[in-house]
């Protein structure tokens, strides 16, 4: 079965590393799968962030704040600067409003729901607002003890980011399905 290149990547084990992942094979090829707003949009919907209309800018917010996330892992990682700019850059935007959920009660017993039960109601998300919650995800993520457990993929075409929640902290690639499978028939080839 061929694999979709462009497919978004759920692997990272959070929201911050998986859409750190939009940008894959960073030291090859560069593999840029938010190529246009409807692509952020799609990733957004894919997340289960909602459903949102995005713009260029949106994109260009989009791409500015999954670089400085990338450079931020890496840094904890020892693998690269710390940059103040990019402090600076998702501070900004985790700092940024999101929408809040709220309380509405039922109505009738439609749809098997009691008269007067309450039922959570969550707005529409905005791009801003998901970035603001991607922003804060990093934000726990690198300030946390799960930054101690964030891995790089050991293929070494693959540059997605991965929480190692594996029993001995052993895991090496992003996913036994891709990198993984690769990496196994390469050393039966090699046997």
């Amino acid at each position: 079965m061929p694999v979709d290149l462009l497919a978004f990547p759920f692997v990272g084990g959070r929201l911050a590393l998986n859409f750190v992942g939009t940008l894959g094979k960073r030291t090859t090829e560069r593999l840029e799968r938010m190529r246009t707003p409807e692509d952020l949009a799609h990733w957004v919907e894919l997340a289960g962030l909602g459903s949102v209309s995005t713009t260029a800018e949106d994109l260009m917010n989009a791409r500015a704040v999954r670089e400085a996330l990338y450079s931020l892992t890496l840094a904890a990682l020892n693998r690269g600067a710390l940059r103040q700019a990019d402090i600076d850059l998702v501070n900004e935007w985790a700092a940024r409003a999101t929408p809040a959920p709220a309380l509405a009660t039922g109505v009738g017993q439609a749809d098997g729901v009691r008269a007067n039960a309450l039922q959570r109601r969550d707005p529409e998300p905005s791009t801003s607002g998901v970035l603001a919650v991607v922003a804060r995800d990093g934000i726990e993520l690198l300030s946390g003890p799960e930054v101690e457990a964030v891995r790089e993929c050991e293929d070494p075409a693959c540059t997605l980011l991965f929480v190692d929640s594996s029993r001995g902290r052993r895991r090496r690639w992003c996913s036994m399905n891709s990198c993984g499978a690769r990496a196994k028939m390469r050393t039966l080839r090699n046997q």
